[in-house]
């Protein structure tokens, strides 16, 4: 058992699940500073949901490397290789589909 990678789970899974569940925008200080009609044009529960899906993925990727000694070598390496394409893809659909922003 390998207790950092088991402890970097669990906080990345907690981090997860807050962000999942919508509580985690309010102590965002980008969040904190926007004007009321800024944060009316963003649809912030499917974004929180989306972000909160993908730290919780993280998550089980360490959580799995810190409980499954078979899955610290190679295997871990490429899933977080795939987790980082993947989040970045994430994000550039995030910026581009528009399916988080409410139009005008």
């Amino acid at each position: 058992m390998n207790f950092t990678c088991l402890m970097l789970g669990i906080l990345f899974a907690s981090a997860g699940v807050f962000f999942y569940s919508g509580r985690a925008v309010n102590h965002i200080t980008a969040w904190k500073s926007m004007s009321e009609d800024e944060k009316r044009k963003i649809r912030i529960g499917p974004l929180c949901r989306n972000v909160g899906t993908m730290i919780f993925i993280s998550g089980i990727i360490f959580i799995l490397s810190g409980l499954w000694k078979a899955f610290r070598g190679d295997v871990f390496l490429w899933s977080m290789i795939a987790w980082l394409i993947l989040s970045g893809l994430d994000v550039y659909w995030i910026g581009k589909s528009g399916r988080y922003q409410i139009p005008e």
